[in-house]
């Protein structure tokens, strides 16, 4: 089974990383003012705060987290999937109660492969988890769950194509509104499989497919999504022609969802995250590629235009993979970077209004660590989600 493209894939244009038997396949940059600096060391995390790891569980098997959502300090989930020499991949949830992490029950519909990647929540009995599992056919489909406050439960959704059907992100307005992307794979006349955007709408009573668009002329992928409003939600990817990839990100409008043009300053860029802040302050992260150097990319929505704000740089390969915004003058992202001695370890950056720096944060696996999934409860209480070597990490900020 292929996995053509993972919100949480490491480097897709260059190298792609297996955890064990588990497979965690996920121009020159302008600022919008003259004044936008950069910091590009590692500079003090603000307010005197710092990131920590907290000990979190493994399911069975080589672990890691993908998305992590926040009800309350004291009610936070995050997902992902674990993997043994007896299952492939099965999924993997995990709650905070405000002291500790514990495994949760979750389902495995797929008799070999399952995982989630995204979870959101719109109450604390009431949220909404997806992935992914392959059926007996071994073709991957969407895998939607809900919590009702007792039990996590399979909820029915659409696989409209024949070979793939993934979901990477889901975003909750409200119990009867909330919206997951992907892609799904379909078979050309000439036998040649090609990737188009997924979106998936819950009305409170079952999942439908709603057209989405896709500008690229090879392939198009969904991996974030975040909603202000029912009239006003932001998905983002990216859209490939042959050779280069570019940014994407399409609105919707509470009627029809449209392509909204974005930055794309190299020839291999994608959007993996999306964060919102209020319908004039938004923020997408990923990677960009020029002359197969990857760095990390930062676009800002200010209610007219996407506009390329300068990120830093630090390690080799540096991408972000998830961002949380908190106010306008609080937003973190998260993802990962390689030095001479580790091919990855953990990148947290702030946007403190004005700049992004880089705050240090642990990276405790001694080959590969990386953060794949952040949230913000407050200014100083965040969460960052993903895996060290074979174990699942879950660091915390705190004063």
């Amino acid at each position: 089974m292929m996995m053509r493209f993972i919100k949480v894939a490491m480097l897709p244009c260059v190298v792609a990383i297996l955890l064990s038997a588990l497979s965690l396949t996920t121009t020159e940059a302008h600022a919008t003012a003259a004044s936008l600096k950069i910091s590009q060391n590692e500079v003090s995390s603000p307010s005197r705060c710092n990131w920590s790891v907290v000990p979190s569980p493994n399911g069975n098997g080589n672990s890691g987290l993908r998305g992590v959502a926040a009800v309350s300090a004291h009610d936070i989930w995050a997902v992902g999937s674990s993997s043994s020499q007896r299952d492939f991949a099965q999924t993997l949830i995990e709650h905070w109660n405000g002291r500790q992490w514990s495994v949760v029950t979750s389902p495995n519909p797929g008799p070999m492969y399952n995982t989630l990647y995204s979870v959101s929540a719109v109450s604390a009995n009431d949220i909404w988890a997806v992935g992914v599992y392959a059926n007996d056919a071994e073709v991957t489909q969407t895998l939607t769950m809900h919590w009702d406050g007792t039990s996590w439960s399979v909820v029915s959704s659409p696989s409209p194509a024949s070979i793939n059907n993934e979901l990477f992100s889901v975003a909750a307005v409200s119990a009867n509104d909330v919206w997951a992307v992907g892609f799904l794979s379909t078979m050309t006349a000439n036998q040649t499989a090609v990737d188009q955007t997924l979106i998936e709408h819950w009305n409170g009573s079952s999942w439908n497919v709603v057209k989405s668009l896709n500008p690229g002329l090879s392939s198009d992928h969904l991996s974030g999504v975040a909603a202000i409003s029912a009239n006003d939600v932001w998905a983002v990817g990216d859209a490939s022609n042959s050779s280069t990839s570019q940014t994407l990100a399409e609105h919707w409008n509470g009627s029809i969802w449209s392509v909204v043009k974005s930055s794309s300053p190299g020839s291999g860029d994608a959007f993996t995250a999306v964060a919102t802040v209020s319908a004039h302050d938004v923020w997408a992260v990923g990677y960009t590629s020029k002359n197969s150097t990857i760095q990390t990319l930062a676009e800002h929505w200010n209610g007219t235009n996407w506009s390329v704000i300068k990120s830093a740089n630090v390690g080799q390969h540096p991408s972000f993979w998830a961002v949380a915004a908190f106010s306008a003058h609080d937003v973190w992202a998260v993802g990962s970077n390689g030095t001479k001695t580790k091919f990855n370890q953990a990148l947290i950056e702030h946007w403190n209004g004005t700049q992004w720096s880089v705050v240090k944060s642990p990276s405790p696996g001694s080959f590969s660590t990386q953060l794949l999934g952040t949230t913000a409860i407050s200014a100083s209480n965040v969460w960052a989600v993903g895996y060290a070597d074979s174990n699942t990490l879950t660091e915390h900020y705190h004063c």
